[in-house]
């Protein structure tokens, strides 16, 4: 059977709209930063959930190609960071594979906490 409900990511996009259109024009200025945080905060939900589980499978394959372990991304981070307090990633070669895996998370963080960053960077670089 399909299921016709709106997922999870149509009713953040749905609340956001509605937050934006019909509340945000009628909040007292002494209120608008924190209903301005609450919309940033359901933006951030959208793209989060909009982008799924997406990019996590090619970044805990290099996080996990860079310890030589597999898992998923949350179990490889604390373990990459462990290697990386150990001294793990010093030498150059070690340290250019590790700074180009930190470069792809931060890239993929930025597309949910601040898309707008990411494009202005993008543009910086040519990209």
């Amino acid at each position: 059977m399909i299921n016709d409900d709106p997922g999870a990511c149509d009713l953040v996009a749905i609340a956001l709209r509605s937050f934006r259109e019909a509340i945000l024009p009628v909040i007292p200025a002494d209120q608008r930063f924190t209903a301005l945080m609450i919309a940033n905060a359901l933006g951030m939900a959208e793209r989060e959930l909009a982008a799924g589980a997406s990019d996590e499978p090619a970044l805990a394959a290099a996080v996990g190609t860079l310890l030589g372990e597999q898992g998923d991304l949350p179990a490889l981070l604390p373990r990459l960071c462990t290697a990386i307090d150990a001294g793990h990633f010093d030498a150059p070669d070690r340290q250019a594979a590790l700074r180009a895996v930190l470069a792809d998370i931060t890239r993929a963080r930025l597309a949910v906490s601040n898309p707008k960053r990411l494009a202005s960077e993008r543009q910086e670089h040519g990209r």
